[in-house]
């Protein structure tokens, strides 16, 4: 997680595309191609016709801008912002851990494991009492010390 002046985002290389606004403004101000002349013969008829309105054949400076701060916006979003992301867990009592080890909580695994094993290590670290509580198979849980969970965790 990135941290930007007390935004953090999720996925910050999605900010990359930020980089593609300069194109994008270069592409919204294209005029489009002359359209092709063809000769129709009903055409004769509204050669006399004024009209009202004028079209402009660029697009106004304002509606650029609001879509460029549209696409923006839409990237930032994303990206995933938090405000002021907390890394630190904290807490001081009993830790309870509860793990869905079924088929259906097998995606991602490895990261589940690593983040199980950090728990523990950091629950060591700070003498709290830690529980496994299996949801396949589950029993009263035991606290017990974390350094003893992570010795009977099959992880």
């Amino acid at each position: 997680m990135t941290l930007l002046s007390g935004i953090g985002f999720a996925t910050p290389w999605l900010l990359l595309g930020l980089l593609a606004l300069p194109i994008l403004w270069l592409l919204l101000r294209a005029i489009p191609p002359a359209p092709k002349r063809a000769v129709f013969p009903g055409v004769t008829l509204l050669l006399g016709l004024k009209d009202d309105e004028t079209v402009s054949d660029r697009t106004p400076w304002w509606l650029l801008l609001l879509r460029m701060l549209a696409v923006a916006a839409v990237i930032v979003g994303l990206a995933g912002p938090v405000l002021n992301p907390n890394t630190d867990r904290g807490g001081s009592g009993p830790l309870l851990i509860v793990l869905d080890a079924s088929w259906a909580g097998a995606t991602r695994w490895p990261e589940r494991r690593a983040l199980i094993d950090t728990q523990l290590a950091e629950a060591g670290r700070k003498d709290r009492t830690v529980a496994l509580l299996r949801l396949s198979a589950p029993d009263v849980p035991v606290f017990q010390a974390a350094d003893i969970c992570a010795a009977v965790w099959p992880g």
